[in-house]
């Protein structure tokens, strides 16, 4: 019996690694982006305080740059943050079969821990495999969640110092090959990895759609056309003789 749950514990610790290991795959991109977020907060004039509790308490990168470029505009922001945050909801309904088994307490702490990233990260592993899934979760997550607090707050004690081409010109350079990484986790599940190149493709056309909203609406469209495509393809699966 003792040396069973021994080996439980290894198991667990094992996953935990494994989850550490691979934000480092998924998390790049975070280092860059929540330095942003730092520098951006100090020229809004927002106090080192308000510009933390936006990563602490939100952690979601498109939204914490519209609160901080639109702080002034109150309630006009509410329909907004709603569409964003609609996401997550779509996200924990995907993860929930995977970690049911955790409690709530634990469930509702590591829910600022869910991003695009991170649920990416997860969902590619428990395809693979099940074992410990929270616990995997938590490895991948944690490590991510602690380098873009470090980041933002770098980003606003550096202030007008990191603005600077050279910070851009990485972020230019890191981003793509971040997200190569993460279509390449996905392999060979082909209508995920498709929905890569559709954004790549259709992300700078939208920009001229949606302007100041492409943020916002060019997930939706890409995921709803992803949506159409597989659905069609179902369709034609089943009437096939």
């Amino acid at each position: 019996m003792t040396i069973s749950n021994t080996s439980t514990r290894s198991t667990a610790a094992q996953v935990f690694n494994d989850g550490a290991r691979d934000s480092i795959t998924f998390g790049v991109a975070f280092i860059f982006l929540y330095i942003s977020i730092g520098v951006l907060s100090a020229t809004q004039s927002l106090s080192l305080t308000q510009t933390l509790a936006t990563t602490l308490l939100i952690f979601s990168t498109p939204l914490q740059f519209l609160l901080i470029q639109s702080h002034n505009d109150g309630w006009i922001l509410l329909p907004i943050i709603l569409a964003l945050n609609a996401r997550f909801v779509l996200m924990s309904a995907t993860l929930a079969p995977y970690i049911r088994n955790t409690s709530t307490s634990k469930t509702m702490a590591s829910l600022i821990l869910i991003t695009p990233s991170i649920f990416t990260g997860c969902v590619t592993r428990f395809k693979r495999k099940a074992d410990h899934p929270f616990t995997y979760m938590i490895g991948l997550g944690l490590p991510i969640f602690g380098v873009s607090i470090i980041c933002t707050y770098i980003g606003f004690i550096a202030g007008a110092a990191l603005t600077s081409p050279v910070i851009y010109a990485a972020m230019t350079l890191l981003l793509p090959l971040q997200f190569t990484a993460l279509a390449g986790k996905h392999w060979p599940h082909y209508s995920e990895v498709s929905s890569y190149w559709l954004g790549f493709i259709g992300a700078p056309l939208l920009v001229y759609l949606f302007k100041d909203y492409s943020l916002l609406c060019t997930p939706f469209v890409i995921g709803g056309l992803i949506v159409l495509i597989e659905n069609n393809c179902k369709k034609r699966r089943e009437v096939a003789p």
